[in-house]
């Protein structure tokens, strides 16, 4: 009974997928376009520079605003930190760009060679920008709104060209709105945030050279971590043999 459950699901899946990914390949200028609504670039500077007017935008309750941007950082860092822990523990999931027999449809040009050999499902990808969203509508409702038509614009670029499922980028989505749900309250930000933040006002020198470094880290999507891990599992997987 589960099997067939599971397989319904993957059916519905592979339907949305077609859905989607039939628009790809049919003009050219929709490719270019859709590739950059795609682009990690966009998306990172549009989470540093939301981040940056949310931050030194003057409010009644800038500090407290400060303090949830802070926990959005960290909700960001664990997001992905679970995405990939459920990656590595759920079956493989290959792209549906590297599966064969699907009726994939790939773009009229020729995209970048090199994705990492990751699994599937869940997007990190999705899990960092929902994350981003979420925090953002904590603080602003307005920038909230914006974030969640950019994300789903986003995340269906991504299904678009056949780097996931739809499912894929939903469960990603779910991860990402629920860490940061459970890492935006008062108990975090009592105990982590206004320490931190406190830093700003006796050590902003230390305080910004930290921040900023942070900041275009989570701007490229952890490419530095990524490559760290990427590097470890191969040594790792040395090891093994």
């Amino acid at each position: 009974m589960m099997s067939t459950f599971t397989s319904q699901l993957n059916g519905i899946d592979l339907v949305l997928f077609h859905t989607i990914n039939g628009w790809c390949g049919r003009n050219l200028l929709l490719d270019h376009v859709v590739n950059r609504l795609e682009s990690s670039q966009l998306k990172g500077l549009f989470f540093v520079g939301t981040f940056a007017a949310l931050w030194f935008q003057r409010a009644k309750a800038q500090a407290r605003r400060r303090e949830a941007l802070i926990l959005l950082m960290i909700a960001i860092v664990l997001s992905f930190i679970v995405a990939r822990g459920f990656a590595d523990l759920l079956p493989f999931r290959v792209r549906p760009m590297f599966t064969s027999g699907i009726g994939y449809r790939a773009p009229l040009f020729v995209m970048d060679s090199y994705f990492e050999n990751w699994s599937a499902f869940p997007s990190d990808t999705a899990t960092i920008i929902f994350a981003m969203t979420t925090g953002f509508w904590l603080v602003s409702r307005w920038w909230g709104i914006v974030w969640a038509v950019f994300s789903i614009i986003a995340v269906l670029a991504r299904t678009y060209f056949g780097l996931h499922y739809p499912g894929d980028v939903v469960a990603g989505a779910l991860i990402g709105v629920g860490v940061t749900l459970a890492v935006e309250n008062e108990f975090m930000r009592t105990r982590i945030a206004v320490p931190i933040l406190g830093l700003e006002q006796g050590a902003p020198a230390l305080f910004y050279g930290l921040l900023f470094p942070f900041l275009l880290e989570i701007s490229t999507l952890f490419s530095f971590m990524r490559g760290i891990y990427r590097a470890i599992s191969q040594i790792l997987a040395g090891v093994v043999k």
